[in-house]
């Protein structure tokens, strides 16, 4: 039977795949699977909502009336309302079938690790974008979620992020560990990420928007298809 937590150590800072309800995370923000509209209408986004109260909900609106609505592989934040974390960064994964389910998931990882970056957060918790109602494979999610977060922190000597927990369901953490398994352990030595299994605020109002011009997008991509040959 497989642990509940798969911990990768990369330097002094941790990542986590865990069977954890993301608005128990203890981190700075966390990710809301979100749709383009960033209109939380159902599972885990309404959930967040909920949680988090009107401040939310209407912080969410007015970005939407600012920039109108969001591609895939976008990511915004709002303040986290009545949660007890910094922000809360809104996330919008593709929809199976759309096409290039798995570089439009890297992007919106590598841009919600900007935000923090970006904010000075230090920790960042995520689902599994894309894998509920949007239909995307938990495989595809987590290839995506491995390949943007190493090398993120691949590019940076130093960097603010040091802790990054994946918050999963039991019903597809196994998947989660596998594909990060496969990921980390194909013998090409693609990063310097070592696996360990283990068993086991502020008052002001934040809503921003990050912009990653196509150049850089392209320049991105490139890396990452480089690094991972």
């Amino acid at each position: 039977m497989l642990s509940q937590k798969m911990e990768f150590l990369y330097g002094d800072r941790v990542l986590q795949l865990q069977i954890l309800d993301i608005l128990k995370s203890p981190v700075d923000v966390i990710v809301n699977p979100a749709n383009g509209a960033l209109a939380h209408g159902g599972g885990l986004a309404l959930k967040i909502q909920n949680a988090a109260g009107d401040e939310l909900a209407q912080q969410s609106k007015q970005l939407i009336e600012e920039y109108g609505v969001l591609e895939s592989g976008m990511a915004v934040y709002t303040s986290a309302g009545n949660l007890p974390f910094k922000a809360v960064i809104h996330a919008v994964g593709p929809r199976q079938g759309e096409g290039d389910e798995q570089a439009k998931l890297e992007k919106v990882f590598l841009r919600s690790l900007l935000l923090c970056e970006t904010n000075d957060w230090s920790s960042i918790a995520f689902p599994a974008i894309s894998t509920g109602i949007f239909g995307v494979p938990v495989e595809i999610c987590a290839k995506a979620a491995f390949k943007a977060i190493t090398h993120f922190w691949d590019a940076r000597s130093e960097c603010i992020v040091e802790k990054i927990i994946i918050c999963l369901t039991r019903n597809n953490f196994e998947k989660f560990f596998d594909a990060f398994r496969e990921e980390s352990f194909d013998g090409k030595e693609k990063s310097d990420v070592k696996p360990v299994l283990t068993a086991v605020d502020s008052d002001e109002e934040k809503v921003g928007y990050i912009e990653i011009d196509e150049d850089t997008l392209k320049d991105t991509d490139d890396e990452i298809n480089d690094w991972f040959k």
